[in-house]
């Protein structure tokens, strides 16, 4: 994480959020859109790509513990929001524990944000599917990054995710029909997985077995888990930014069922973002929502189109906007009342987290500590 990350991290939780959103227009080539939405487009290639272990050589060096290590592990070192790591010698006994295997490997490398770890997973597991969302997420190697999201569709064939992240990275090198080829892949899939709820519950048990509390483990291991969520989420957005443009393309021209085609699109993209697990953080839900708002911008915002429920765009996205309206004000009573919790009470806020979702989360905590003037 760069210090940037981490004073987004430090922020408020609404603001933070807002940050997490802000990313660049990818610009399509206008002769190229011509082409897909005037033909027909071929699915993606379905056979598998071809790797070898000689293709997932990444360097690390295991670390080697010296009478002068040991000494320095007196002073803990601190992450960039200040937080003293687990000692190293901790995560190599987590990781015996668990043979090197790549789960643990993962979240040893979140926990001491040593890039040795994920180098080891990636030598080792190029097949492992978290593994392969972890190295795309933080962008690990961005030389190779054709080659792991190849490998990611292979390892997780019925992830839609793996199909909107090749969409994106065939967006930004100008390659529109491959792009739309991985989102028409992508829309027949129904599971989205970001693998960030195993990256959680991975690190809460790491830090519980270097002696933190269970309370201490879960910050802990939620803060380090939202590292990826972020980042993944600035390309997710910029994917949709990507199909707008698209569609605004369209319209300049007067294609109305290109346009039509490209916005329900993007409204599935923006459902997967938001519901079941992914769901369960409000980053994603705004993500989602912001996507949805996107994908409607191109169409006639007084027209009622079928695929909205007999809806019209600008219907929806003033439900769209009051739902943003009452999570900051949500976020504003929440932020009042958590410094009031008990310790029992945050353990339960972090328990509802997880069950139910972060939005019912907050709920419950304003309910306990309402605010004095609402």
């Amino acid at each position: 994480m760069d210090k940037t990350q981490a004073q987004t991290m430090q922020s408020s939780p609404f603001n933070r959020l807002l940050l997490a959103l802000v990313v660049l227009v990818v610009a399509a080539g206008a002769s190229l859109l011509l082409h897909f939405i005037n033909s027909e487009v071929q699915k993606p290639d379905e056979t598998p790509p071809q790797f070898s272990k000689s293709d997932f050589k990444y360097h690390y060096t295991p670390p080697v513990f010296s009478s002068s290590a040991k000494k320095a592990e007196a002073e803990p070192e601190r992450d960039l929001a200040g937080q003293p790591k687990i000692p190293r010698e901790k995560v190599e006994k987590w990781l015996t524990k668990h043979h090197r295997d790549a789960a643990s490997l993962l979240a040893a490398f979140r926990a001491l944000e040593d890039t040795n770890y994920l180098n080891e997973a990636a030598t080792n597991f190029p097949d492992n599917p978290q593994v392969d969302w972890t190295i795309l997420a933080r962008n690990a190697f961005p030389e190779d990054r054709r080659k792991w999201l190849d490998l990611f569709k292979t390892s997780s064939p019925s992830n839609s995710l793996a199909n909107y992240l090749s969409a994106q990275d065939y967006l930004k090198n100008g390659q529109t029909n491959e792009a739309v080829a991985e989102l028409l892949a992508a829309s027949g899939k129904a599971q989205f997985g970001t693998y960030s709820m195993e990256a959680f519950g991975d690190g809460e048990e790491l830090n519980q077995f270097a002696g933190k509390s269970p309370l201490e483990s879960e910050q802990l291991a939620f803060s380090h888990s939202m590292t990826d969520v972020l980042t993944e989420d600035g390309t997710l957005k910029q994917l949709a930014w990507s199909v707008a443009d698209l569609e605004k393309q369209q319209v300049a021209i007067g294609d109305n069922v290109s346009v039509e085609n490209l916005a329900q699109m993007g409204l599935t993209f923006a459902d997967q973002i938001r519901s079941g697990e992914n769901g369960k953080l409000i980053i994603n839900q705004l993500v989602g929502n912001s996507s949805a708002a996107l994908a409607l911008s191109g169409l006639d915002q007084n027209t009622s189109y079928d695929f909205l429920g007999g809806q019209t765009p600008g219907q929806v996205l003033q439900q769209i906007k009051e739902w943003k309206a009452s999570m900051a004000e949500l976020t504003q009573n929440f932020e009042a009342a958590y410094p009031g919790l008990t310790e029992e009470e945050m353990a339960s806020y972090a328990e509802r987290k997880k069950t139910y979702g972060e939005v019912d989360a907050m709920r419950w905590v304003v309910q306990q500590h309402p605010p004095k003037n609402p």
